[in-house]
């Protein structure tokens, strides 16, 4: 069995559904067992930061493979409570979450309330609120964030196949999560995107670029500008209320996305998308398709797969022999009502998040 993350996902009664269909942070982890072998292809060199601009900042985004099945997640460095940490970089979720070994104590107000968040993998955070300044590239939080401090990871009976506890930890990839999703993730309301407390117009949005698929290392950047937006083709998201400091919450798994799959009867078929960097794959659930549940957990070397997104993206894949996770593998079997577009599209484009004006935006490189 390898961890293949999916998704930390939206938090219903204490249960995260999101990423991990590995990651359900947004389904924020999806174990799985596979025969994947590691990329062949040489490793491309990182990204080049670019020129500072007023109102906005790039940062390094470590690309990082990982497990026995060579999957693959972004990391971002943080300051929290005056300390560094890397934390799981996901779009599905919203919070920060860390764990409390890896926090500072600089302004760190630790509470009594309890707070346990479970993802779709089966892997639990366990531990309190808190309220600690955070910091991005050098950039101070306007005020004390809301987050969440964890004293235990765990696994309970893993909704999908197997949990993603491995990934968290002193020395494992990651000390928490970074989840800056636009919509509402958390029974713990005042929990959400840590990036919105930002000042100025860093705090109007974010972008990410990897690079591609054999790039060690991307781009984030907070802080929307026209010059850094140029080239993206934007789609709105319906805005369904507000935190509870008054933040939008956009309904980011509203947009319709048209699917096909060659010789099925999945062709040209909308259905609700989340677009998830905490999803270590794509994840389809099939029958809100129109179909079947398919023999296979994963559609088949040789395969034509495609989602267009009117007025966004047009994007194909044609699973390879072998498939390589985290590039061309889907799984085509998934419960969730919507499907998940993890990290093979974010290798493919830059993905800019517009969280003052409710937007994404797509430039497929």
């Amino acid at each position: 069995m390898h961890t293949l993350p999916g998704k930390l996902a939206r938090q219903l009664d204490g249960l995260q559904w999101g990423s991990l269909w590995g990651v359900l942070l947004a389904l924020v982890c999806f174990l799985g067992s596979s025969g994947c072998s590691g990329q062949s292809e040489s490793a491309a060199p990182p990204l080049v930061l670019p020129p500072p601009q007023l109102g906005a900042e790039s940062i390094p985004m470590p690309v990082r493979t990982l497990g026995n099945s060579r999957f693959k997640l972004l990391g971002l460095n943080v300051g929290v409570a005056g300390r560094g940490a890397e934390l799981l970089l996901d779009t599905g979720s919203a919070g920060l979450r860390i764990l409390s070994s890896a926090a500072g104590a600089f302004g760190l107000e630790r509470t009594t309330t309890p707070s346990t968040v479970t993802f779709g993998d089966g892997t639990q955070f366990i531990g309190v609120l808190a309220r600690a300044p955070f910091s991005l590239g050098g950039i101070q939080s306007r005020e004390p964030v809301t987050l969440q401090l964890i004293d235990q990871v765990t696994c309970v009976d893993a909704l999908v196949g197997g949990c993603s506890e491995t990934l968290f930890g002193e020395g494992r990839p990651f000390a928490g999560i970074l989840g800056t999703a636009l919509d509402e993730r958390s029974a713990d309301r005042e929990v959400f995107s840590p990036l919105t407390r930002l000042p100025g117009n860093f705090r109007s949005g974010y972008i990410l670029q990897t690079g591609g698929f054999n790039s060690p290392q991307g781009i984030f950047t907070v802080g929307l500008t026209e010059a850094n937006t140029a080239g993206f083709n934007f789609r709105q998201f319906p805005q369904v209320g507000t935190f509870p400091d008054g933040t939008p919450i956009w309904r980011d798994e509203a947009l319709q996305v048209a699917y096909t799959i060659s010789n099925t009867s999945i062709q040209n078929i909308l259905s609700p998308t989340q677009f998830d960097s905490g999803s270590s794959d794509i994840f389809l659930n099939v029958s809100l398709l129109g179909a079947a549940p398919f023999s296979t957990s994963t559609l088949p070397a040789g395969a034509e797969w495609r989602a267009v997104l009117e007025g966004a993206f047009d994007y194909r894949i044609r699973v390879g022999f072998p498939v390589t996770p985290s590039r061309d593998r889907i799984f085509v079997n998934g419960l969730l009502n919507k499907q998940l577009l993890g990290m093979p599209l974010f290798f493919n484009a830059d993905i800019a998040f517009d969280v003052e004006r409710g937007r994404i935006g797509f430039r497929l490189r």
